[in-house]
């Protein structure tokens, strides 16, 4: 007797199953040491979970590759740079991550960034679409904006998303940004803290050497030692952009 086979074929979409990395689950805390959590919608939690690159290379606005002999590099964000112009440095990067907080929870009408002066100038207020936006303020606004414009917090306040800026004088300066901190029972903190930098380049995580750190996490007197010694702006005051 003669069978007729019927093969039915079901064709699955391919769906690529590995992870994008994030920093929150990338960078393992020191023993004896536990991530401290915050609520998921919070912008400490978004700074927390933000991707990382497969690779370490940071790129210049130019399309260059930055020389890894600068620094200490353990990870670099995954938000690539949206302008070819040298506007997105270390103050404009920190406010790049601020605003892709709000672009990616639907929030875009509660954001604000910076004229010069350290005033808030609103999204929604303005005539301009997202990236339009962000270019303005990353052109007429600087560390010395978010000095007068951003809040001053407390050592014992800081988490995910605040800021180490320093600006004396008005003109040039430097910010970095908390992105982790890992605490133990005595209550000792320690810190993952990244930046931009001259020229317009990728946000990258600087990885703590001995004596400024434990297993590549920063003290909080270790960073500040570490700013001291290759990005002396002047001292450093803790800042936060708050709604």
């Amino acid at each position: 007797m003669k069978m007729n086979y019927l093969f039915l074929f079901i064709i699955f979409p391919l769906v690529n199953f590995a992870q994008q990395k994030i920093i929150k689950t990338e960078f393992p805390v020191p023993s004896g040491y536990n991530r401290i959590e915050y609520d998921k919608e919070t912008y400490a939690a978004f700074v927390q979970s933000m991707p990382l690159k497969k690779d370490k290379t940071i790129k210049a606005a130019s399309g260059k590759n930055i020389s890894n002999s600068l620094y200490k590099i353990w990870g670099v964000v995954d938000f690539p740079l949206l302008f070819k112009s040298d506007i997105e440095q270390c103050a404009d990067y920190s406010m790049r991550i601020w605003a892709e907080y709000h672009k990616q929870n639907d929030k875009l009408n509660e954001l604000y960034l910076f004229d010069y002066s350290g005033n808030r100038v609103y999204f929604k207020k303005q005539k301009k679409d997202y990236k339009g936006f962000l270019q303005h303020a990353f052109a007429y606004s600087n560390s010395s904006s978010m000095k007068r414009g951003c809040k001053t917090v407390s050592e014992k306040e800081l988490q995910p998303g605040d800021m180490f800026v320093q600006n004396e004088t008005g003109g040039i300066g430097h910010v970095s940004v908390i992105v982790d901190i890992c605490k133990n029972t005595k209550g000792d903190k320690l810190y993952l803290v990244g930046y931009s930098f001259m020229p317009a380049q990728e946000f990258h995580i600087e990885k703590a050497q001995s004596g400024y750190g434990i297993d590549g996490w920063f003290t909080l007197d270790g960073y500040n030692k570490y700013l001291d010694e290759n990005l002396n702006f002047g001292k450093a005051i803790y800042k936060r952009f708050i709604p």
